[in-house]
């Protein structure tokens, strides 16, 4: 009501509580770990994709660890548990579990795309990519001056 005076930095009513940084930062990763997934999914929903020649070199497998390693290290920093700053295993754990069961949906989906099948191969590298991507994020919120810790 007007004419009352509220503590400084108390809400409007009916306005919720004030954004904080650290929420900010939750929200932008949420964002970006949607987007990448959606970007994932997109991307082996493609049928018949173009072969290309590495020479031996296992190309797919690298791509495969990459993909994945982006999106745990944005679904690390989109997953904000109270209380916990810093570096957290049972997060990483999780976020390697997720990852895991997504690649492992995502094969099997890649059986019905013409031109795809499903490879234990890719979902072992989509696997290791979740694990050195989180571990990363994680290794990174313990970094003194971290905006996210």
């Amino acid at each position: 009501p007007a004419g009352r005076d509220r503590p400084s930095g108390a809400p409007e009513p009916g306005h919720g509580t004030r954004d904080t940084g650290h929420e900010s930062n939750v929200r932008r990763a949420r964002i970006a770990a949607a987007l990448w997934g959606g970007f994932l999914f997109i991307l082996t929903s493609w049928p018949n994709p173009p072969v290309i020649r590495s020479g031996g070199f296992p190309l797919d497998k690298l791509t495969h660890f990459a993909l994945y390693a982006v999106e745990a290290f944005l679904l690390y920093r989109a997953v904000s548990w109270p209380g916990r700053t810093g570096f957290a295993a049972s997060r990483v754990l999780t976020v390697v579990g997720i990852l895991a069961v997504w690649g492992a949906l995502d094969e099997a989906h890649q059986e019905w795309i013409p031109g795809r099948m499903m490879d234990s191969g890719d979902l072992a590298a989509d696997v290791a990519g979740a694990a050195v991507g989180a571990a990363f994020s994680a290794a990174r919120r313990m970094k003194p001056g971290s905006a996210d810790r």
